[in-house]
């Protein structure tokens, strides 16, 4: 079994690599565990050494068949804790990734499948990202688009927010602008440049900016 060290490696992997397992680099490796590049070169090749990633010199790292098993066991572990502890123990949606990094570790495969039963097999965790079933497939999400993409004035549902930090999710927390919440958008601006936002949640109107809104997917809602 991977060590603590050799999951989080795993499951940033993953996370950059997408759906395709695509080569990345060990320096934007380094860069999302937060760690110097010559520390990621040698964890890749410890992962490679255990057959859990490929890893070649100037092309970098990708995950083997079996890697990404093991990463889509840790992502599924992650998420469960995070919505059990939402929404069991109250813990607001900027804190629950922190909590988690100390508790994922020490808790078992049987007790997570438990804490998902107890949670009614929920297909989301509370930043509305995909929780992977027990065979390692992931619920579909075809039909969400980022918020940057999305049409003026037209009903939108917020799907998801991704990878963004606990200071983010606090602000938009308190504007409303959480999976689940619906929202319009009134006003964009050209070459990537702000977003305002309008809905019956919100007691103003909401400026984005670009960045922001491309780590947020919606979906149309069908009137």
């Amino acid at each position: 079994m991977p060590s603590e060290s050799e999951e989080n490696y795993l499951r940033a992997l993953w996370k950059l690599s997408g759906v395709k397992d695509q080569w990345i680099t060990t320096g934007k490796l380094a860069d999302r565990v937060g760690v110097s590049h010559p520390s990621a070169t040698r964890m890749a090749g410890r992962l490679g050494g255990h057959g859990w990633v490929e890893h070649e010199p100037y092309r970098g790292v990708r995950l083997t068949h079996s890697g990404r098993a093991l990463a889509l066991q840790t992502v599924r572990r992650h998420r469960i804790l995070e919505t059990y502890i939402s929404k069991i123990l109250g813990v607001p949606w900027d804190q629950v990734d922190a909590e988690v990094e100390r508790l994922e570790h020490a808790v078992s495969d049987d007790l997570v499948c438990r804490m998902e039963e107890a949670l009614g097999f929920p297909a989301r965790d509370p930043h509305g990202s995909p929780i992977p079933d027990r065979d390692g497939c992931l619920p579909a999400t075809a039909e969400e688009i980022i918020l940057t993409e999305a049409p003026i004035a037209v009903e939108l549902e917020i799907v998801r927010v991704i990878d963004s930090g606990p200071e983010v999710l606090q602000w938009l927390g308190e504007r409303g602008v959480t999976p689940g919440s619906r929202i319009s958008i009134e006003a964009r601006e050209p070459g990537g440049g702000p977003l305002l936002l309008i809905s019956k949640e919100l007691d103003r109107p909401i400026a984005l900016s670009g960045t922001l809104a491309r780590s947020i997917e919606v979906r149309s809602i069908d009137l």
